[in-house]
């Protein structure tokens, strides 16, 4: 069964906090498509997501300029992990300091991220559980730097 990506995947939110200036940010979804030539090497290219399946691998990307006057400073940037969709560990890419959430309140380096199981036992969180990704922006974002953060996941 297809799913209509842009209706299901691009409900989520961007939080930044400033203490000068604002960021304009543009969140990109693409599919993720692998292609084997003869001699049997991998390519991976991303493509426009209008539809995926369940199974196909999905990027999400954000775009984000400082179009303001004033160098932005401590930026905190943080981007949900649609439901629909399996995090792929390793895949973060952009920022400094990455954290992790299984609530999308509590941040942690995801080596030390845990979940609280019916019993009130503590287990490693795995890629399932993860339902945020925050990224910290080292130092200032100068009037007209650009960057973008990534993370890759699974449709469900």
């Amino acid at each position: 069964m297809k799913i209509l990506v842009k209706s299901l995947l691009l409900m989520g939110a961007l939080s930044t906090a400033t203490t000068a200036s604002a960021l304009t940010a543009k969140q990109i979804v693409q599919k993720e498509v692998v292609t084997t030539n003869a001699n049997g090497e991998q390519t991976i290219t991303y493509t426009d997501a209008d539809r995926i399946t369940p199974g196909e691998r999905i990027l999400y990307r954000l775009d984000y300029a400082n179009d303001q006057r004033e160098a932005a400073t401590n930026l905190v940037l943080t981007m949900p992990v649609p439901g629909e969709v399996v995090f792929a560990d390793g895949t973060v890419t952009g920022g400094s300091d990455i954290t992790y959430s299984v609530d999308g309140t509590e941040f942690k380096p995801r080596a030390v991220l845990t979940v609280v199981n019916e019993q009130g036992e503590a287990r490693p969180a795995s890629a399932n559980d993860i339902t945020h990704i925050r990224w910290k922006i080292a130092g200032p974002v100068a009037p007209g730097e650009v960057g973008s953060l990534a993370f890759t996941g699974t449709l469900k």
